[in-house]
């Protein structure tokens, strides 16, 4: 179960109330509807002006930072020892994968966030303000629309990530954007999109592309190759607790809630050891057996063991969904 860091937790409850609840209630809900909704014609933004970014941290930077938080921890198990020092956040909006990123990454000191929206910049700026590390505090950042000429910089980032944001570019823009990451990155790009059957395909599209310049996957995948799944899409939950403020903009009862995401953790060195299997579905347990689906290189595998065979049995039914397995 994962919480929102309590200084990220605090400073988004002083924010709040600097607008009648009942209006941040209002524009959270009506955010979430504009969110869930049909993307056939993609909008200039889903939230602009300062109101609707104070919706969006009720309402979406929760489980956001659950998604991001469950892809970093997921890319760091498969690169223990690698400390990066530089990250270059795409897309950033309030800021939300420079908060996660430093819980993973301690070894971060400069951090550079490049986002359209003015709003989110203001209040990522605030926000950042109230973080122990020095690194966000000291965040740099750039008002700067993905879906227009890139700029030229003659540097390169350790980590670079896209999160929540191919999936409201248009494909040509996506890989433009994504060749642009990759060439300034030298040593991980992490995608991450809602975990959805709409957003996956961008995932998987991108991935090929990655591959297709050289690079090595991380994460989820344990293998190079391409994607197996047919009519079918891969993600992985992050369980959430919810804060107040969240459970009031949803009007929820339950306390918590899975945070489902896509990924694609993408590096120019190999892991060092690549697991035999990552499991990609919750594993089916019932009174007479057990089954796991499993990625592996060969394919997609379905491993099944009856009530009888204890010892299997047992094994399959205490495996998680996401978790890799050794060969």
């Amino acid at each position: 179960m994962l919480s929102l860091p309590e200084s990220i937790e605090c400073a988004i409850r002083e924010l709040l109330k600097t607008m009648p609840a009942r209006q941040w209630v209002s524009e959270a809900q009506a955010l979430s509807r504009r969110y869930r909704g049909k993307r056939e014609i993609l909008p200039s933004s889903f939230a602009r002006g300062e109101e609707q970014a104070l919706a969006y941290l009720a309402q979406i930077f929760p489980a956001t930072y659950a998604q991001l938080y469950g892809a970093m921890a997921a890319t760091k198990a498969q690169a223990p020892d690698w400390q990066p020092f530089s990250l270059l956040d795409l897309g950033s909006g309030p800021g939300t994968a420079l908060w996660a990123a430093v819980e993973q990454w301690p070894s971060l000191t400069k951090l550079e966030a490049w986002e359209r929206e003015a709003s989110f910049i203001t209040i990522g700026k605030k926000l950042a303000q109230a973080a122990e590390q020095a690194a966000v505090r000291n965040c740099s950042w750039q008002k700067l629309d993905l879906r227009r000429r890139l700029p030229r910089i003659g540097q390169t980032y350790d980590l670079v990530i896209i999160g929540h944001v191919l999936n409201e570019l248009p494909e040509v823009d996506q890989a433009r954007v994504v060749d642009y990451a990759w060439e300034h990155c030298s040593g991980v790009l992490l995608l991450v999109e809602p975990g959805t059957s709409a957003a996956f395909p961008a995932i998987k599209r991108t991935r090929e592309r990655l591959l297709a310049l050289g690079a090595h996957t991380l994460a989820p995948c344990p293998h190079d190759n391409s994607c197996p799944l047919v009519d079918d899409w891969c993600h992985f939950p992050q369980r959430l607790q919810r804060p107040k403020f969240q459970r009031r903009a949803k009007e929820a009862i339950s306390q918590w809630e899975d945070c489902k995401f896509s990924y694609a953790a993408m590096a120019r060195f190999a892991p060092a050891h690549a697991p035999w299997a990552r499991i990609i579905r919750a594993p089916q347990v019932t009174k007479a057996y057990a089954e796991a689906q499993l990625c592996t290189a060969a394919g997609v595998v379905r491993q099944r063991a009856d009530k009888k065979d204890r010892e299997a049995f047992r094994r399959l039914k205490k495996l998680a969904w996401g978790e890799v397995v050794a060969g």
